[in-house]
């Protein structure tokens, strides 16, 4: 009677299911009645409490699974640039997986349009190259439009040298020309 007096309601009951097994009296019997439905409660909350528990471990692995699953993406998106260069892109296809690995890794994106033959490419494209090497965290690609005749009519080129510049897989601004400062203002104002 002690135990349950302080509320130690499963000792209570293992107690006076011994002692009713020893020696059964109605005093014996009023108490049991009055103790097992609590060690009763106190054992559902106890189940109750190691299964929310067991939910709550459950939650925060797959929490941590995920956040492991995005961070391993990052790395994969991160790992498909080199920083500091300028990356050729010959399919549509590959335009896609490096614009989707920007989006993911939360980067600027500018798709240079270009041709051999064309010469304000080739008066531009130095300089290009040079931005790349200041900019690191910017993905710098280029096409050459005879190359990937395909990626030039998805993008609608009808004159080159064509810059767009890409934020999170939309088209934020394009430069049509080889107009130095203009590529240079914008990519500072972007990139930053």
């Amino acid at each position: 009677m002690a135990r349950a007096m302080l509320g130690m309601w499963e000792e209570a009951a293992s107690d006076l299911h011994v002692a009713s097994k020893l020696d059964y009296d109605e005093e014996i019997g009023s108490a049991l009645k009055r103790v097992e439905p609590n060690a009763r409660k106190i054992e559902e909350h106890r189940r109750k409490y190691e299964r929310l528990r067991k939910e709550r471990e459950l939650e925060r692995n797959e929490r941590q699974r995920q956040q492991q699953k995005a961070e391993a993406q990052v790395q994969e998106a991160l790992s498909a640039f080199i920083d500091g260069q300028v990356i050729g892109i010959h399919s549509t296809s590959e335009v896609e997986t490096k614009l989707n690995a920007a989006t993911r890794a939360s980067r600027l994106v500018i798709l240079y349009f270009t041709a051999t033959w064309c010469g304000p490419c080739r008066f531009i494209s130095p300089l290009y190259t040079s931005l790349a090497a200041k900019y690191c965290k910017v993905v710098f690609l280029k096409v050459d439009i005879d190359e990937a005749r395909d990626v030039a009519a998805r993008w609608n080129i009808s004159s080159v040298p064509t810059f767009f510049f890409i934020r999170n897989g939309k088209e934020v601004d394009k430069v049509v020309g080889a107009d130095k400062s203009t590529l240079e203002r914008k990519i500072a104002q972007y990139a930053g």
